[in-house]
């Protein structure tokens, strides 16, 4: 009302960057114009808050909507679903070792392609790499899971589609989105 009323008697309105100036013969025009500029800034302030929200819930990166645990008979994996391709990203293997001295873990040939390995811990015993993929041999923990942990850069952006297996049984697949 107070804009109407300034705009009606011919006042300058704002004197910052969005200075407006009216007169009696094109008030109606201005009038438009301050309302097209206070709907443009509230459409400016709920994308700033969308933006904000979903950085919170972690879309984008670390939180309750990137991180996802898959499992099958033997092995969980806790990955990022969303990475980005600057960043370290970190692989979480629990490997459940029923029998025998040693543990492996087999990634797709996929991973190797898409990610490049910085830091495996623990060390495993010995590594090979073949069409299987990369493979990972481990001792087996005296009793209960073996946790292992890879650190990889990936190599470029996009979506991909990969696999993580232990011998005998456990494969599970998994899906990351890199982006730039």
């Amino acid at each position: 009302m107070i804009a109407r009323a300034a705009i009606m008697a011919g006042t300058e309105m704002g004197k910052g960057a969005f200075s407006i100036h009216c007169n009696k013969r094109g008030h109606f025009s201005c009038a438009s114009r301050i309302v097209a500029i206070i709907r443009s800034a509230r459409a400016t302030w709920a994308v700033i808050a969308i933006i904000v929200l979903i950085a919170l819930t972690g879309l984008f990166a670390h939180g309750p909507l990137s991180e996802r645990t898959v499992a099958e008979a033997g092995l969980s994996l806790t990955y990022e679903r969303f990475q980005r391709v600057t960043a370290l990203a970190r692989f979480t293997a629990r490997i459940s070792v029923s029998y025998g001295d040693e543990a492996s873990l087999t990634l797709s040939p996929a991973f190797s392609n898409h990610f490049q390995i910085a830091d495996i811990e623990p060390r495993p015993l010995r590594s090979s790499a073949g069409p299987g993929g990369l493979e990972f041999v481990f001792p087996a923990p005296a009793a209960g899971e073996l946790p292992v942990v890879i650190w990889a850069h990936p190599r470029s952006f996009g979506h991909f589609d990969l696999t993580a297996a232990v011998d005998p049984e456990g494969r599970v697949a998994f899906s990351i989105l890199v982006y730039p």
